[in-house]
């Protein structure tokens, strides 16, 4: 028998991750086993075998594909940019991501993998991870907009960051039952916290 290539290895890699990723959003991940993930893959439970130890590999699979995508947005951005673009920019694309039906089903996973971590060896180091960044993301444009005059705020950072990362996850909560944020209800969230880093209410 031939030696499959490596890069039919890894095109069979990610079609099991493919098929497992459609399969979780859709039935949840409890309720979908490994068999009906081999047969909707069409692999054998030999072959599955080759590339995954267990249905818990697979889901660590699919949520480090999804990190590697959700790069550091503040980066697309020039160095130079005021603190009150940067935020704009942020806010805008972490919500309009929600309005692609990839990201919707994915945060439709994500509900339930957030009770997982008990269960599944690995995975609260890496929420912990996902959340620490997501936090200091949005802390460091609030922090450098203090320090750039342009945000007054009258309340604790941790207490305003924690506020737009709610924000942001209710979002996709909501688009994972089918409620899309709209573009204006995007730009209503844009305008909405700049007014209050940049202190207009207090002038």
């Amino acid at each position: 028998m031939p030696k499959i290539s490596e890069k039919r290895m890894q095109e069979r890699r990610e079609h099991i991750i493919d098929v497992a990723f459609e399969l979780f959003a859709e039935r949840g991940y409890s309720a979908t086993g490994l068999r009906s993930i081999m047969e909707a893959a069409y692999i054998s439970k030999g072959g599955i075998y080759v590339y995954f130890k267990c249905k818990a590999d697979i889901l660590l699979a699919i949520i480090n594909r999804f990190d590697k995508k959700r790069h550091d947005i503040t980066k697309e951005l020039d160095p130079s940019t005021p603190a009150d673009t940067m935020m704009a920019h942020y806010i805008r694309r972490r919500l309009k991501a929600f309005q692609l039906d990839e990201n919707q089903k994915y945060a439709r996973l994500a509900l339930e993998f957030w009770s997982l971590p008990s269960i599944i060896p690995g995975l609260s180091d890496i929420l912990a991870k996902r959340y620490r960044d997501y936090q200091m993301n949005i802390k460091r444009i609030i922090l450098r907009g203090i320090d750039e005059g342009i945000f007054h705020v009258d309340r604790p950072v941790d207490d305003i960051v924690g506020s737009i990362m709610s924000t942001i996850d209710g979002a996709g909560s909501l688009s994972s039952m089918g409620h899309v944020v709209s573009d204006g209800q995007i730009e209503a969230t844009v305008a909405t916290y700049l007014t209050y880093l940049k202190g207009a209410s207090h002038d």
